[in-house]
């Protein structure tokens, strides 16, 4: 009979910590990485509709806009300017997410020298820019 009482309880208890998830942890996005080389990776960012399409040879990166109705608002518009390199070895590049949801991290994997990835539907806020070692 007890435990017909504290089943119950026990349910309620599990279920109201699994709801208490932090809202920064909702803003977080994956790095994940798939072991297999590709030359192009897509990366989610905090706007459900938005993703950042790295070109992991050249450093390249794309805003890809998806729309749930057909033929309105998916859209392709670049995020840099320029490639970082002209050809290099696939999954050369790799983004990682930061706790600003309109900021990532691009690393060159081979010469190890980081980027700001800045990314917005504003195109005059968009920009990738080079991290310089303090002098």
């Amino acid at each position: 009979m007890k435990i017909l009482l504290i089943l119950p309880l026990l349910l309620v208890t599990i279920f109201c910590s699994a709801q208490s998830i932090n809202s920064n942890e909702l803003v977080r996005v994956s790095n994940y990485q798939s072991p297999v080389p590709s030359k192009f990776r897509l990366y989610p960012t905090s706007n459900i509709f938005i993703f950042l399409r790295l070109n992991t040879s050249t450093g390249f990166i794309d805003l890809v806009q998806y729309s749930t109705k057909e033929s309105e608002g998916s859209v392709i518009v670049k995020l840099s300017q320029f490639p970082l390199v002209l050809d290099g070895p696939v999954d050369r590049f790799t983004l990682y997410p930061t706790t600003n949801i309109w900021t990532f991290l691009l690393l060159d994997q081979v010469e190890g020298t980081p980027y700001q990835v800045q990314w917005s539907t504003d195109p005059e806020k968009r920009f990738v820019s080079r991290i310089y070692e303090a002098k």
